[in-house]
């Protein structure tokens, strides 16, 4: 295999990250590329759920004795506490790899230090890599480690003049289906989902993460939330119907619906 550059085993590191989108909460998103002493890549990893190998350790398992004097390529610094699993500076470390290129350091209090430990062993350590790029793609988690809140996003359609329904209300779609498709891929990478009651009375939405072809449920449901104060939400609306699991936020108890939920 030809070697490839650092820049371009970045790339692909955020690339690979990519694919934990929706599955690694409450962790980040985290793509490894390891390269051999002569810059062939010899491992590649993500993390892929919360409570699994770090992007790392599944890198590092995959090159073997080939990472030694190698580079190691990661998207996120290097974890540096044992949590549900042992730190991945230490096992950078024991596969003696010589150099690990990050492209954003860790905010998490927790977990940070991982480029302070891999130095102090001798490993040569270079940030800031694509790192625009790499903080883009974990976006929602280096928000809530920096700044303390969820990151949101505002889904909304419109047509040309502003409106986004029909005056007569028969309009069930303003949107192609290609952008419909794209709003349940990014339903599947969220935590949740949040409507107000307004929208679930005129609408009666599953909020639901699914293939509109044929109408299957994606493995992953992000949380269905409805902001209803004064619980106006119907007890046959889809959003109760059990494909996944529901809050109703009202202002005060307003008592449970049929499955328990209120």
């Amino acid at each position: 295999m030809a070697s490839v550059s650092v820049d371009e085993a970045m790339r692909r590191a955020i690339e690979l990250a990519a694919r934990g989108l929706g599955t690694t909460s409450p962790n980040p998103v985290v793509g490894c590329v390891l390269l051999d002493e002569d810059g062939e890549v010899v491992g590649e990893g993500f993390h892929a759920y919360a409570g699994g190998p770090h992007a790392e350790i599944v890198a590092l398992a995959q090159a073997g004795r080939r990472a030694k004097g190698g580079t190691a390529v990661v998207t996120l610094e290097p974890c540096d506490h044992t949590g549900r699993t042992g730190p991945c500076s230490s096992a950078l470390v024991q596969a003696g790899v010589g150099r690990v290129v990050i492209a954003v350091p860790d905010p998490n209090p927790v977990a940070s230090g991982g480029a302070a430990t891999l130095r102090a062993a001798g490993v040569r350590v270079d940030l800031g890599v694509r790192g625009e790029e790499a903080e883009a793609g974990n976006v929602a988690w280096l928000t809530s480690m920096r700044r303390g809140w969820p990151y949101v996003i505002w889904k909304y359609a419109a047509t040309l003049d502003g409106r986004s329904a029909a005056a007569d209300g028969t309009s069930m779609w303003i949107t192609s289906e290609a952008a419909r498709i794209d709003v349940h891929a990014l339903r599947g990478t969220v935590d949740a989902v949040i409507a107000g009651v307004g929208t679930v009375l005129a609408d009666d939405p599953r909020l639901t993460a699914r293939n509109l072809r044929d109408g299957s449920l994606a493995i992953r449901q992000p949380l269905r939330v409805v902001v209803d104060s004064s619980g106006r939400t119907p007890a046959d609306a889809k959003v109760r119907d059990g494909a996944a699991r529901t809050w109703i936020a009202t202002a005060e108890e307003v008592g449970a619906g049929p499955d328990g939920r209120v």
